[in-house]
């Protein structure tokens, strides 16, 4: 019979709990591990630990235990290296090495459940797909998740729940106490929970210990491992494309190294009107606010301060969970008080609380008991200690708020007037106002705007005054006009209106066309890479078959997705046919040509299309490829035909070519992503090329010719099978179309057809020692080489032969690796990483190069390169120096000698 729905949804939700459950009880243990380590590294520790050696040693033990005692104190004394089983820490009265970490084992889920799940689905060779993915969100909050339930917990909540992925970091970090850490073992100390359904809290790790509200990230071991933290996140969760949006100016040097990244300054309130804030702290928010992509102001005060930095700025005030607050709720057990009436207020008590005011109001009105909910951290609360009348019940959770405002007779927002308060827009009044609550407050500038809702008051007396006011209250009319105004303030109202600054701002929209002939196999896993990769919100996808006789247009037809539209033409129009059809349909500013036999890679949209949104000069864009006849083929790639790109190799691909573009004269249109002005100024692609072969030539030359540039974007990769559809066609035929369409464009344009230009890389076509050797020798640059490990990794923590090679190339060195593998993949000859890093495995190919520099960094034999080369051995070799750039490290004077770094 198989399992009912109701089954599975009970043994997913178990899973779940056991998820959670183990998650957090990782966090636990992680947390008591750190906290003992730190323990451990004070001085009381250390002289607890002392006294007891003293006592189990010398006084207690037997004649071994006191011979090595009496040996650990002459290697103190001599200041000999001291054996692990001699260390101090042995005589702790807790090793907190020895607290292991078990985890629950997940129950399995039945074997036939998997119909029921979102995932990606094959029966046959049919496919469906789940909600469109789009970009992920990371959070880098002021709070955490599980403290005061605020406006960051509240938008992330939104986020979550149109589909957004939500990673929200916690202000605790992890301190690690240890330099010289590899990127596993900074990995395992991470703590990520799903916190509810796509929201995880991610508790990241630091060198040393750190707090972000008085520290800065200027540590270099720090940045690096909260990098990798973030890194690690990534990896583990495919992310993609992410707007990071940022409530605490501390998180900005983190965020500047996250790729394909649009970073969101949510600003709340005025820090200048915090006492707390250093100085440092206001010129790095100075920085941000200048440097953001997007500026949320939170009042109209802050946006005019912030306009005036930043020209992307919006004003998206606060607002209210207006369910949660309107509903009817559970009365509290007792009241609140006995008699008269109740008037309240929660939220943080610190200094822009008016204390002296609710004494005033308590002491003259016996009959008011005056609720204050709230942690009162920065109040002088002492004043009011002895009033009877006035109750501090403490920090409360927002889900009980709701059954303590439904007391309030009033609800009250009693500020002092200050530059924080006078910028602040409170949540707390559409909270007062979905319970439909009368509400007196300070007449602050943000509230003005809602004066027709609630009682605005200057002095104790208006206070007063407003308060009787309220009591008096009779007209239910009133009570439902507050309503109505909170349930149009709430927090989705709230997140549509930043989601469409966002996809104006950030995400122009992209239509991507596939013309498609035969070739299932092809097209579906085309579809899968595009559909199930894509991190890109506002996509179409529109594919035109050109009457194809397999199964395509049966598949096709049974594809279902929001973003996907079927063109079934009736004959076939060749490729340029079928893309005018398809490019007739498309709707964006973008128009992306895309052959079906590619696989697309994480983030491909936002790479191609990102120098056409910086230089509208470019009028055309292609990515770099394995299979293409230009330029844009790559020299070295690491992958295969069933998952494209290999995830090690394009990541630090990635890193390598961030950002980087060239100018070229043609673009191979297996993918090639076109400004829909200049598409239209042309009118398309020129039909009189039948089937195919020439049009993209033809294409490009039209597009220079309106005076626009075309580039090749170095960080986009897409896989390409390569002419998948020609290969089916007989040489013959073959032939006959290539020589016709070539004498057709050459008669339009006038001139000879020209080879597109080799793949860039310096040692193109070279063999043997001698063409490497001409290659080396016209080199405008110093050249290094450097004796590496075995093998590449792309991982490898920062002392090692590859962090090396990039730092002293960013130093505009020529840079040669000699290893066996790449990622422990074998590969043949030389081979180019970046424009300025190449990895061998023949040294023998630069037997007859005199390098300016010649260092060793690993673990390899030594080879002798040329009886020329004269080698300096250095003995201390720091890897941390690397980091800070050659002058640092003390390296640049010696790029003129043949160095060598022994580890």
């Amino acid at each position: 019979m198989g399992i009912i729905p109701q089954e599975i949804e009970e043994m997913e939700s178990e899973l779940q709990n056991s998820k959670i459950a183990n998650e957090i009880n990782m966090k636990t243990i992680k947390t008591l591990k750190n906290q003992l380590s730190l323990l451990e590294s004070t001085k009381a520790w250390k002289l607890m630990c002392l006294l007891r050696r003293v006592n189990e040693q010398f006084l207690k033990g037997d004649r071994t235990e006191k011979r090595k005692f009496i040996s650990w104190v002459q290697k103190k004394i001599t200041k000999k290296a001291i054996p692990i089983e001699y260390s101090l820490s042995k005589f702790s009265p807790i090793q907190s090495e020895k607290i292991e970490m078990y985890e629950i084992k997940e129950k399995k889920k039945a074997s036939n459940s998997s119909k029921y799940t979102s995932e990606l689905k094959y029966e046959g060779s049919f496919i469906t797909f789940d909600v469109p993915k789009s970009y992920d969100i990371f959070r880098f909050p002021v709070i955490n998740w599980d403290f005061r339930w605020q406006r960051p917990q509240q938008l992330s909540v939104q986020f979550a729940e149109s589909g957004h992925r939500v990673f929200y970091l916690s202000v605790d970090i992890i301190p690690l106490l240890k330099g010289n850490l590899t990127y596993e073992e900074v990995s395992k100390e991470i703590t990520v929970i799903e916190v509810r359904k796509n929201v995880w809290t991610v508790q990241i790790c630091s060198k040393n210990p750190i707090n972000v509200y008085r520290d800065r990230i200027e540590d270099l071991d720090d940045l690096l491992y909260l990098g990798w933290c973030l890194e690690y996140i990534q990896e583990k969760f495919d992310i993609g494309f992410t707007v990071s949006i940022v409530d605490l100016p501390f998180w900005k040097p983190l965020i500047d190294g996250i790729p394909l990244n649009k970073v969101v300054y949510d600003c709340m309130d005025d820090h200048e009107g915090f006492s707390t804030n250093s100085k440092s702290m206001l010129t790095d928010e100075k920085q941000l606010m200048v440097k953001a992509d997007l500026v949320i102001a939170s009042s109209q005060r802050l946006y005019e301060k912030i306009s005036i930095e930043n020209d992307n700025t919006v004003l998206i005030r606060n607002a209210g969970e207006y369910t949660h607050f309107s509903d009817e709720t559970k009365i509290l057990t007792e009241r609140l008080a006995p008699s008269g009436s109740v008037i309240g207020y929660y939220g943080a008590i610190s200094e822009w609380f008016d204390i002296d005011l609710i004494c005033s109001l308590a002491k003259k009105n016996k009959d008011w008991t005056f609720i204050l909910i709230g942690d009162t951290f920065g109040c002088d609360t002492t004043r009011a200690d002895n009033i009877s009348n006035v109750k501090f019940l403490g920090e409360m959770p927002y889900h009980e708020l709701p059954k303590y405002l439904n007391q309030f007779d009033v609800a009250l927002i009693p500020f002092v007037k200050n530059n924080l308060t006078l910028a602040t827009n409170p949540v707390k009044i559409y909270e007062y106002l979905a319970a439909g609550k009368p509400v007196v407050s300070t007449d602050l500038p943000e509230l003005k705007l809602m004066s027709d809702y609630l009682y605005l008051a200057n002095t104790h007396e208006d206070f007063e005054r407003s308060i009787l006011l309220a009591l008096k209250e009779t007209n239910d009319r009133t009570v439902e006009k507050r309503k109505k105004y909170a349930l149009d303030n709430t927090w989705n109202s709230r997140y549509k209106s930043l989601n469409e600054e966002m996809q104006t701002r950030f995400f122009p929209k992209v239509s991507i066309v596939i013309v498609t002939y035969n070739n299932w196999t092809y097209t579906k896993q085309c579809l899968n890479s595009l559909l199930l990769n894509n991190d890109y919100p506002n996509l179409e996808v529109i594919v035109v078959d050109n009457l194809s006789t397999d199964e395509t247009r049966i598949e096709l037809a049974r594809l279902m997705h929001p973003h996907l539209k079927i063109v079934l033409s009736p004959e076939n129009t060749g490729f340029a046919g079928g893309n005018t059809i398809g490019c007739k349909e498309a709707t964006g500013e973008f128009i992306i040509l895309l052959n079906n036999d590619t696989i697309v890679s994480p983030g491909w949209i936002h790479r191609l299309i990102r120098p056409m949104k910086m230089d509208s000069t470019i009028g055309m864009a292609g990515p770099v490829s394995n299979s293409v006849g230009n330029d844009q083929m790559l020299d070295f790639f690491q992958g295969d035909p069933i998952n494209g790109a290999d995830r090690l190799w394009l990541s630090e691909f990635y890193e390598l070519y961030d950002q980087q573009y060239y100018e070229t004269d043609l673009l191979g249109f297996y993918c090639v992503a076109i400004q829909r002005d200049v598409y239209d100024r042309l009118g398309g692609l020129d039909l009189n090329y039948g089937i195919g072969m020439f049009e993209d030539d033809d294409f490009c030359e039209q597009v220079k010719t309106l005076g626009y540039k075309l580039v090749v974007v170095q960080d986009a990769f897409v896989y390409h099978h390569g002419s998948a559809s020609f290969k089916k066609i007989d040489s013959v035929k073959y032939n006959e179309v290539w020589e016709t369409n070539k004498g057709y464009f050459e008669s339009k344009w006038n001139r000879q057809w020209e080879y597109p230009k080799n793949p860039r890389t310096i040692f193109f076509n070279c063999f043997d020692n001698k063409s490497v050797g001409v290659v080396m020798k016209n080199l405008k640059k110093s050249s290094v080489l450097i004796l590496g490990d075995s093998n590449w990794s792309s991982k490898r923590a920062v002392n090692g032969a590859e962090s090396l090679a990039k730092t002293m190339a960013s130093d505009g060195k020529m840079v040669i690796v000699y290893v066996h593998t790449y990622n422990s993949v074998a590969f043949a000859g030389v081979r180019k990483l970046s424009d300025d890093i190449y990895i061998t495995n023949r040294l023998d190919l630069f037997d007859n190069i005199k390098f300016n520099s010649i260092i060793y960094a690993g673990q390899l034999e030594y080879h002798k390169l040329s009886s020329d080369n004269e080698y300096v051995f250095l003995s201390a070799y720091s890897p941390n120096q690397l980091v800070s750039g050659m002058e640092v490290a003390g390296l640049e004077p010696l790029l003129d000698k043949q160095v060598v770094l022994q580890q």
